[in-house]
């Protein structure tokens, strides 16, 4: 995995290209059509439930950072509720005007991401979706003991090999257990 910091100022136009494939994998976490809810909420129901202030729910959309008015809105749909979670725990978290401008204005609106699949890293400024561990476990792996070698932890190295070797040992049984198995 590259980091973009580590690239040099000739490499601009890699960077350029790096950042657009990261947006385009933020994409990934966003909602797409409006999904009606078997039990649909009301806006100051999810606002009551985050603890959002419902005056900073009505502010989100007269300044533009949400695409529907929580005031004239009765039930909200799929992408309407992710967006106010959304956008309204990022003010729940203390970003005002100028940090929601900051941290938003590369991402396509509306701002229906699923929180648990998208993140901001700051040291490249953008969002990025988070990695799936399921989908590459033996990356995922890698990735983890390469982190324990880095930070010299020969005790979880250590409890590792001994996990792995008793796994081992367990696919080692006696022939006349593996036709055992064969049979049943």
């Amino acid at each position: 995995m590259y980091n973009l910091q580590s690239f040099h100022s000739s490499d601009l136009a890699m960077q350029g290209m790096l950042a657009h494939l990261h947006l385009q994998g933020a994409q990934a976490a966003q909602l797409s059509g409006a999904q009606q809810l078997l039990f649909p909420s009301n806006p100051r129901s999810v606002c009551d439930e985050m603890g959002l202030n419902w005056w900073a729910a009505l502010k989100l959309y007269e300044d533009g950072w949400l695409s529907f008015s929580p005031e004239t809105t009765s039930r909200l749909d799929e992408t309407q509720e992710a967006e106010l979670r959304f956008v309204g725990s990022l003010v729940l978290a203390g970003c005002d005007r100028p940090m929601l401008a900051n941290l938003l204005r590369n991402l396509p609106r509306p701002y229906a991401y699923l929180p648990g699949q998208l993140y901001y890293e700051w040291s490249t400024r953008q969002w990025k979706l988070l990695p799936d561990p399921k989908a590459n476990p033996e990356a995922a792996f890698t990735e983890w003991l390469d982190g324990l070698i880095q930070n010299g932890d020969v005790s979880s190295l250590s409890g590792i090999l001994e996990l792995a070797t008793d796994a081992l040992a367990r696919l080692r049984i006696h022939p006349a257990q593996q036709e055992f198995r064969k049979q049943a």
